[in-house]
């Protein structure tokens, strides 16, 4: 037992190469890492993309088409770097079959696609997790990788978590999987993660007893590593809270362009949007600018995908809490997507489910973007439409936002005579949003958006002091 936790203190050993997820920069020796545990070719992978349906029964899915789960899962592939589709199947099935998932002539056709075309190196199956046996079967069919929903999502995520939590948090939302699989007869998946959990669960020839406890040491080892991360991220919050600045929490399916409406409404020209999934996996915090001249902070968070295990998604649950802290949220849609109607209802589902406060969620502010990409759309009384990529409609959903954020935060519009360039005037003008300003001879009638207590300390340091009370 005693080398089992030698080599977990090698794996946690900053200096360690397979350490990844805990170095602060990812160089091209981490690269050469990542690309060989995770078995890729040096130009990728070419896939077979094969959808799954269940053609009818109550376990068929009537909020969308196959045609439509295809073309996202399709969409995860061209997310990732270097990975290229070579040819894609939709498999409609009265069941997922137990032992291979799906009936021996589908396996049978599948296989004679994968050795008739040889370019074929790999094949994702759109489900949400294979199990283990299930993996087991498919791989000795095809002869060639096998990769589920689970797995290419994590790809993903490797690509493009940045942060050091963002790595902690990819690396813990591997556990589960490599759980499932020290637990199952086919360990060697859990080596295309490429993980310090896939290097526990493949470590030598330990016994399930060793693997599982020195799993625990890892799992446990990097929850309190995010502890530290999430009361530092508690500590930023209070921080924001204390300068009393509204917060706008921007939240919506992945893709839709919460980065590229953030950047729109901040002018903040040093953001760079990217038309891919999970573009953002941390949550980013930019400072913006309302035309009442009120300082608000805006929240860019992770974005919300359909058919993603729960175990996946529960270490990034933590991001989306600064959207439960929020004073609004924005719910960003696609206007131009296909499938806009279910990814709204998806959003909105896992909102509740985050327990976000029902005043917060009823005063959500509906935004449609890219309406430059479609002719005719229908429109939503309830539903602010732009194009981030135009600028249409901004000023205008700036205007709603102000309205929003007064109400929420409970300010006041109000006009107040100071003296000009006096203390009064200075103190209005370092702690309130000043809208306008008249002048009336030595005096400044100054209108200003206003908490209760600016207001109380205003009128403590200026009026009652000055009255004696």
């Amino acid at each position: 037992m005693i080398r089992h936790f030698k080599l977990l203190n090698k794996i946690f050993n900053p200096r360690f190469k397979r350490s990844y997820c805990f170095k602060k920069d990812e160089d091209i020796h981490v690269q050469e890492f990542i690309n060989r545990e995770l078995k890729l070719a040096k130009t990728g992978h070419q896939v077979l993309v094969i959808q799954p349906y269940i053609k009818w029964g109550t376990k068929k899915d009537r909020l969308t088409s196959p045609e439509m789960k295809l073309a996202e899962s399709e969409s995860l592939i061209n997310t990732l770097r270097d990975w290229k589709i070579v040819d894609s199947l939709k498999i409609g099935m009265t069941s997922y079959i137990k032992h291979t998932f799906f009936g021996p002539g589908n396996i049978d056709n599948i296989a004679l696609k994968i050795k008739q075309d040889q370019r074929i190196s790999a094949v994702f199956i759109s489900t949400n997790i294979l199990k283990p046996i299930q993996h087991k079967h498919l791989e000795n069919y095809f002869k060639v990788p096998v990769y589920d929903r689970y797995l290419i999502v994590i790809q993903i995520f490797r690509e493009h978590a940045v942060t050091r939590e963002a790595k902690l948090q990819v690396a813990l939302a591997e556990v589960p999987y490599i759980w499932s699989r020290i637990r199952g007869i086919q360990e060697n998946y859990t080596e295309r993660l490429g993980s310090e959990a896939g290097q526990i669960a493949l470590s030598s020839k330990m016994l399930f007893d060793d693997k599982k406890d020195l799993l625990k040491e890892y799992e446990k080892k990097l929850k309190k590593m995010i502890t530290k991360l999430k009361s530092h991220r508690e500590h930023l919050r209070n921080s924001r809270k204390n300068k009393n600045l509204p917060v706008i929490a921007v939240v919506g399916y992945t893709n839709t362009g919460k980065t590229s409406l953030v950047k729109a409404l901040t002018e903040d020209l040093e953001m760079l949007p990217k038309d891919c999934l999970f573009a953002t996996l941390d949550v980013t915090v930019h400072g913006g600018i309302l035309p009442s001249n009120l300082k608000v902070l805006y929240i860019d968070t992770i974005g919300f995908i359909s058919d993603i295990p729960t175990k996946l998604i529960e270490p990034f649950v933590a991001t989306l809490e600064d959207a439960m802290f929020a004073d609004i949220i924005i719910h960003v849609t696609d206007v131009s997507h296909p499938n806009v109607d279910v990814q709204k209802s998806h959003v909105e589902t896992t909102l509740k489910n985050l327990n976000v406060e029902s005043s917060l969620l009823n005063s959500i502010i509906n935004v449609g973007n890219k309406i430059d990409l479609v002719g005719n759309y229908h429109k939503d009384e309830n539903c602010n439409y732009i194009s981030c990529v135009k600028g249409t409609g901004i000023q205008e959903l700036k205007i709603k936002i102000e309205e929003e954020i007064i109400k929420a935060t409970g300010r006041q519009i109000l006009k107040i005579r100071v003296r000009t360039g006096q203390k009064e005037y200075e103190w209005l003008r370092l702690h309130t949003a000043i809208m306008q300003v008249e002048t009336d001879g030595d005096y400044s009638i100054v209108k200003v958006i206003a908490t209760k207590s600016d207001l109380d300390v205003f009128k403590h340091l200026f009026i009652y002091k000055k009255s004696g009370k």
